[in-house]
């Protein structure tokens, strides 16, 4: 879904651009193309699902099903043990058109906590991960959600290293198994900005632009002059 935060956050933790996923604003046919020419780049593919795995329409569990991405939730499981393994496995029970590979136990206390959800799982879904009850590794928010990455990027680089060394060995490290992407062709858009110059306001404060639109503005022929309304003293 559409966010400008969490990509930010996203592209520093993995050190690899991120591109925004929508079935409904951009249709299957660019989600597949996104997902190929990134497959030509990385090994390893992570997908950010929006709200619950089942909500809207359409929802992050219809981009998986559509794709055939397998699942790793994540459960607060704060407050609960045996109730967390339940209402993972009824998730996984929902729908038939989509994999759940595991269960990340998030904000867990103990081990022994882990232990108890593990074993209520039973086998029936592997404990891919539990993620420490620590407010040092908490990602900073602020009332609008999450803080932009360039005001506290060397605190989130501490708090990364610290999310890194607490997953360890854990078994979200072993990979499932490969997904096949198959090629899309995207029409060439129209070249209907040609001599065109459009400016764009980017800079500490005017941080909130999808790559998508600008990439699609520079193929339809325009040429992007990027200016700091805060910084700059005339108009490009």
């Amino acid at each position: 879904g559409p966010d400008y935060l969490d990509p930010q956050i996203l592209e520093q933790a993995s050190g690899q651009p991120v591109t925004q996923l929508d079935l409904w604003m951009a249709g299957a046919e660019y989600c597949r193309h996104q997902f190929y020419l990134a497959a030509q780049q990385s090994d390893l593919i992570l997908v950010e699902g929006a709200m619950g795995v089942f909500d809207g329409e359409p929802s992050s569990a219809d981009l998986t099903a559509t794709f055939n991405i397998p699942i790793a939730l994540v459960i607060d499981v704060k407050g609960m043990a045996q109730t967390a393994a339940a209402v993972a496995l009824g998730l996984a029970s929902f729908r038939d058109d989509v994999e759940f590979c595991g269960l990340i136990a998030n904000n867990c206390g103990t081990q022994r906590h882990a232990q108890l959800i593990d074993d209520a799982l039973a086998g029936r879904m592997p404990l891919l991960a539990n993620l420490a009850r620590d407010p040092e590794v908490s990602l900073p928010e602020r009332h609008l959600g999450l803080v932009q990455a360039h005001e506290v990027r060397e605190e989130l680089e501490h708090r990364f290293n610290l999310g890194k060394a607490w997953l360890g060995g854990q078994a979200i490290c072993d990979l499932p198994k490969p997904v096949a992407f198959t090629s899309q062709d995207i029409a060439a858009p129209q070249k209907l900005l040609q001599g065109t110059t459009i400016g764009i306001a980017r800079d500490a404060a005017f941080s909130f632009i999808y790559s998508a639109n600008t990439r699609l503005l520079e193929a339809m022929g325009a040429k992007l002059s990027y200016f700091s309304p805060p910084n700059d003293q005339h108009l490009p």
